[in-house]
């Protein structure tokens, strides 16, 4: 039965994290002129998991940008977390979150190689975006007429 994807939202990493550690990668040690981390992180985030799905040809991504399966919204908030973390090297992640993220990485990667599932998205997008099953054609050759000892003294 298909089921409506969603976006993940700063809000949705308070399920994951302290609230006041969310506040602080998110916004801690700026740049000049730099702007909250969490929208490109999740951007970033949120298409690769959409590429690891469309790699499997049997699945479809949303036609919503920036939104994946219900399912995953665990797994993608905390490689969120891990990205906006690595801005700030006095807040490490906990050996239990390192496990989480591993395992679902390679949940990630099952997915792509068709051996895991994933909810069917409401609006399909058709054709998807990514190129997959590129397939090669092996052609034999015939048999050679001229070959070099023939050639010799041309």
């Amino acid at each position: 039965m298909p089921v409506a994807w969603v976006p993940i939202v700063l809000e949705d990493l308070n399920n994951y994290l302290v609230g006041a550690q969310v506040a602080a990668i998110n916004t801690a040690a700026m740049a000049a002129g730099q702007v909250d981390r969490f929208p490109r992180v999740m951007t970033d985030v949120t298409q690769r998991i959409r590429l690891k799905i469309e790699s499997c040809v049997n699945n479809r991504i949303s036609s919503t940008a920036l939104t994946i399966p219900p399912s995953l919204r665990g797994g993608a908030c905390l490689l969120i977390i891990q990205g906006m973390q690595a801005s700030i090297p006095a807040l490490k992640l906990t050996q239990d979150q390192k496990d989480q993220i591993e395992t679902f990485q390679k949940d990630l990667d099952l997915i792509a190689n068709c051996k895991l599932s994933i909810e069917i998205p409401t609006d399909p997008l058709e054709p998807g975006d990514a190129q997959v099953g590129g397939a090669i054609q092996v052609i034999s050759s015939g048999t050679r007429i001229t070959t070099r000892d023939r050639l010799t003294g041309l």
